[in-house]
């Protein structure tokens, strides 16, 4: 596989990095409110773009593991959220991470810190959320392009 068509696993593995980092940086009395649920989620897109990765699409795949890929990388609701929409839920939780910093409730040296960190922070969040959903469409292209090619070979 081409180095670019992962690219979305790196970007996940770098979200869940700086949400490490900057999950350090907040006091021991938000660990059950707010970083718990941010590193989990972080783990959570990335550990899903590694599942999704494992399953390539090809022309002779089966509907079963492009279902599998596609439940890995969006959402399904029977199994529960993941992929796209653990990277929406994740980018709300920074929303309200910020919210409650720049409500007073700042450990950062100053302001500057505190918006950089946060800018980096959504960036990152926005990259994976937006590689995930380029990787979705490239995806569904193909599997339709195999699927009519495979249906005009049936007589």
């Amino acid at each position: 596989r081409r180095d670019a068509a992962a690219q979305f696993v790196a970007d996940a593995r770098e979200l869940r990095k700086a949400t490490v980092r900057i999950a350090r940086k907040f006091p021991a009395s938000y660990k059950y409110v707010t970083t718990g649920p941010l590193l989990q989620l972080a783990s959570e897109v990335y550990m899903n773009a590694l599942k999704g990765n494992s399953i390539y699409v090809h022309k002779d795949m089966s509907e079963r593991d492009y279902e599998l890929r596609h439940r890995y990388l969006a959402a399904e609701v029977i199994v529960g959220p993941i992929g796209i929409v653990v990277a929406d839920a994740l980018l709300g939780e920074i929303t309200f991470c910020y919210e409650l910093v720049d409500d007073g409730n700042n450990f950062f040296r100053n302001k500057e810190e505190y918006e950089r960190t946060f800018q980096t922070w959504t960036t990152l969040a926005n990259n994976a959320l937006s590689r995930l959903r380029g990787v979705m469409d490239s995806d569904k292209r193909r599997w339709n392009g195999y699927m009519r090619d495979r249906k005009a070979k049936t007589p």
